[in-house]
């Protein structure tokens, strides 16, 4: 693997480390996994209770119908009880991090173990479970739905568009887009991001339009419909944006733009190829330290870390500065990049990956905290993170047609009790179109199994419109899967297992699977023998 740029390198080995640094001990329990057929009929209310760093939410009253943003009240804090012990020692799901996150340093973090009394299954763009973590299915989750769905809601069988909701637009200087999105009802997809996006550093115009065709090119030859395409990773915008400078992944330089606009290239040569294009986005993590002072002061998050926002409305942690969705400001922020991004670019929808609140260390958001009346932190945090979710949401269909979905963890448990993201309370809130959660685990890992995993999201968005679009981890393919407890060799004992992974996916419901990443499929120097003879038996089910 070729080695990136040293800066990457060290935030992506800085960021893991924040990580193992935070993750502490919590009580948990996991729910048991949906069987393969949900429930579509029958109305009623549920309770939860849910405990989450250490703050009892208590019962939680919710109806189990299809909700729309327009009609539903702010999003509740759903999630599991959980009463076993955890050892967090690694970085939860930290496999993300070895992929989109750490690949440029070659550093390789695995799902933590996990051994279980009762065998489950669950796993990440790559973060799993938490080693040592000792995980006891005591409980089943009743999933109920409603019995029918509005037209509003119903989504069209093939090449769909989002109609979307009814609005006050509060920006006043984003233009709706009257693009009609391009969105299938069977999602074949693949994450491309800012790492694959380097192998155009420094080319024109004419080099960089046939290098990204000749990306594409490959993805439709493995009949992928979807690409998420990394716009801002690193507060950095592959764009030209007014409220971000321009990557420095591209031009050199943080702020100096290329000659052409890349975004409109990449949108236009999805297009010509009928590949629905979904812009990706970091809503919270920004550049590392040292870049920040040339981040010029024309830029929101420039004049934040030259004011007396710093250390507010954005953070240092361990190196690297995340925005902080506690403030009014920069979940305002967060939104008016997604409205920049619909109405400038004719973006078939806006993707989310699962960094979220990136520490649960108490001093991130201490002074927001004191003053806000929660009465726990965890509380405060799984509140902010709603709300900066349904800003991307109304953001996104406000401004255009485009679809907004999310990859989180596969754990669930994570999300909620590390991230702060509550994505039961998203799919209930109706504040999302779609998930592709990262569920990169095998069918033998003893703690959070594939099937198990899959199933437990099918019941998260059951009685929703939702769709659901399996997120499989091409990059684990011939390795050893070190956390994964009976499952550890499993990677490397089959040559199978991306085809029956989409096989069960298709059979229990799913609308879609999504592959990490790109390079582990066409890259020579990423893509091993062992991949291109799973990607081989893939591809059948692909393109048939």
């Amino acid at each position: 693997m070729k080695k990136r740029k040293i800066a990457s390198a060290v935030l992506a080995v800085i960021f893991a480390a924040s990580y193992i640094s935070s993750c502490k001990s919590s009580e948990i329990q996991t729910v048991e996994p949906a069987s393969d057929t949900v429930s579509t009929s029958g109305t009623s209310l549920t309770t939860e209770l849910i405990t989450i760093a250490g703050g009892d939410f208590g019962a939680v009253l919710y109806e189990s119908a299809p909700v729309t943003a327009a009609s539903a009240a702010p999003i509740p804090a759903l999630t599991f009880d959980h009463t076993t012990s955890v050892s967090q020692d690694e970085p939860p799901d930290s496999d993300t991090v070895v992929s989109e996150k750490a690949s440029e340093s070659e550093t390789t973090v695995q799902s933590p173990s996990v051994e279980t009394t009762k065998a489950i299954t669950t796993a990440p763009p790559p973060r799993e479970t938490s080693p040592d973590m000792v995980i006891r299915e005591t409980t089943a989750e009743t999933t109920t739905a409603a019995a029918t769905t509005t037209a509003e809601t119903t989504k069209k069988t093939e090449a769909q568009t989002l109609a979307a909701p009814t609005v006050n637009y509060t920006g006043g200087s984003y233009a709706k887009n009257s693009y009609s999105s391009l969105n299938y009802a069977y999602v074949k997809a693949v994450w491309i991001s800012y790492i694959e996006l380097t192998s155009l550093y420094g080319k024109s115009e004419s080099d960089f339009t046939a290098s990204f065709g000749k990306m594409l090119d490959n993805c439709a030859s493995l009949g992928i419909n979807t690409v998420y395409v990394h716009a801002r990773a690193f507060g950095d915008a592959y764009y030209y944006s007014d409220l971000f400078p321009f990557t420095k992944q591209l031009s050199g330089t943080l702020g100096s733009r290329t000659s052409y606009d890349p975004m409109k290239i990449m949108v236009s040569e999805a297009h010509k190829r009928k590949i629905s294009f979904h812009a990706w986005i970091n809503p919270l993590r920004l550049c590392v330290a040292g870049d920040m002072p040339s981040v010029s002061t024309d830029y929101p998050i420039g004049k934040w870390y030259n004011g007396a926002e710093k250390g507010t409305y954005i953070v240092n942690i361990n190196g690297t500065y995340f925005l902080n969705p506690a403030y009014d400001e920069v979940r305002k922020l967060i939104g008016d990049n997604v409205r920049e991004i619909v109405s400038k670019y004719d973006v078939d929808g806006i993707h989310i990956d699962d960094y979220f609140y990136p520490t649960t260390d108490v001093s991130f958001d201490s002074a927001a905290y004191s003053g806000s009346g929660y009465s726990s932190l965890g509380d405060f945090r799984v509140a902010k993170c709603n709300a900066m979710v349904k800003e991307i949401y109304t953001a996104a269909h406000e401004c255009g047609s485009a679809m907004f979905g999310a990859a989180p963890q596969g754990n669930n448990y994570n999300n909620l009790n590390v991230l702060y993201a509550d994505t039961k309370a998203w799919a209930k809130g109706g504040y999302i179109d779609y998930f592709a959660p990262q569920i990169y685990y095998g069918f033998e890992n003893s703690g959070v199994p594939f099937a198990g995993n899959v199933d437990e999201w099918l019941s998260i968005v059951a009685g929703t419109n939702i769709k659901l679009y399996a997120g499989l981890a091409v990059y684990k393919i011939g390795n050893e899967d070190k956390w994964a407890g009976a499952g550890k060799y499993e990677w490397q004992n089959t040559t199978t297992m991306l085809k029956r992974q989409k096989e069960y996916a298709d059979k229990a419901g799913c609308s879609g699977i999504a592959l990490y990443s790109y390079n582990y499929l066409f890259s020579p120097s990423y893509c091993t023998s062992a991949m291109q003879t799973e990607i081989s038996n893939l591809k059948p089910l692909m393109t048939e």
